[in-house]
């Protein structure tokens, strides 16, 4: 019996750059050292996606230069950038076609795309979560204001009626 068509045993993988998070040119090369994109050993679908606006012409000639498909995320002229909820749309779709063995990976601070690995758990498919600053260690977690400094107000558990 053959494979289906179109069904082909190596693994794939998928990386999806949020490059407002992270799109100083110095740190797109830290990132793309650490990621090592190899097309040649691997089939890497390559999606960088920000306001590209806003975003070097160096930035983006380095992740181009790495193979990585570049996706404006402003729709429209005065809308705000949607690459947060492009990312989760597009790694969703991507997850929909994958299989057990294959690889994604998201590239970015923020932690909300952890969901994305839980699917990806599911399935089979190796998540990473690759910020720039937790490459270079200053990732840290802020601790959380001293709460005797903080001024409290007591409220009574239920709204009082007027008589």
């Amino acid at each position: 019996m053959s494979a289906p068509e179109g069904f082909t045993a190596s693994p794939h993988r998928a990386i999806f750059y949020d490059v407002e998070n992270s799109s100083r040119a110095q740190h797109v090369a830290r990132v793309l050292e650490h990621l090592a994109v190899d097309h040649g050993t691997m089939r890497t679908d390559f999606v960088a996606i920000g306001n590209w606006r806003v975003i070097s012409d160096e930035s983006a000639h380095l992740l181009a230069r790495h193979g990585a498909r570049l996706v404006h995320s402003a729709p429209a002229p005065g809308v705000q950038d949607w690459s947060d909820l492009r990312i989760g749309v597009a790694a969703g779709v991507w997850l929909g076609t994958a299989r057990a063995g294959d690889r994604i990976a998201i590239v970015s601070a923020d932690r909300a795309f952890d969901a994305i690995g839980d699917v990806a758990a599911i399935l089979g498919i190796h998540f990473t979560r690759v910020s720039y600053r937790q490459l270079v260690g200053t990732d840290k977690v802020l601790a959380a204001p001293n709460s005797a400094s903080r001024r409290r107000r007591r409220r009574s558990p239920r709204p009082q009626r007027a008589r």
